[in-house]
């Protein structure tokens, strides 16, 4: 199966926005930088990982693995600054990670 991951990559950048304006409202500018950098830093993984679950080579349940495996190799560098709150930072940060999975596994339909 063919994977339009741009796309893909388009629709997480737009739905941390919206993450960010509901979650950290008075931190919205840094909440979107860092689930951008998230997106950055994961992209040539998070590629790979989306096409060998399309193709049915790992399962969703090893693609969720694979994602949030990730979440502790993740600064939120800009919120960190900014001054919000450890418990708000990660609890954001579960969040972009939850939406990643979320959102790659309904554009794939599964």
């Amino acid at each position: 199966m063919s994977v339009d991951f741009p796309s893909i990559l388009h629709i997480l950048e737009d739905k941390i926005k919206d993450l960010a304006k509901v979650t950290v409202s008075t931190y919205v500018k840094e909440g979107q930088a860092d689930g951008k950098q998230v997106l950055a830093i994961m992209k040539d993984d998070l590629s790979r990982w989306t096409q060998e679950l399309a193709d049915g080579r790992i399962t969703t349940r090893d693609f969720e693995t694979l994602v949030i495996g990730d979440k502790d190799l993740v600064e939120m560098e800009a919120l960190t600054e900014a001054g919000l709150g450890l418990a708000r930072i990660d609890q954001f940060k579960m969040s972009v990670f939850n939406l990643i999975t979320d959102t790659v596994l309904s554009s794939l339909k599964i």
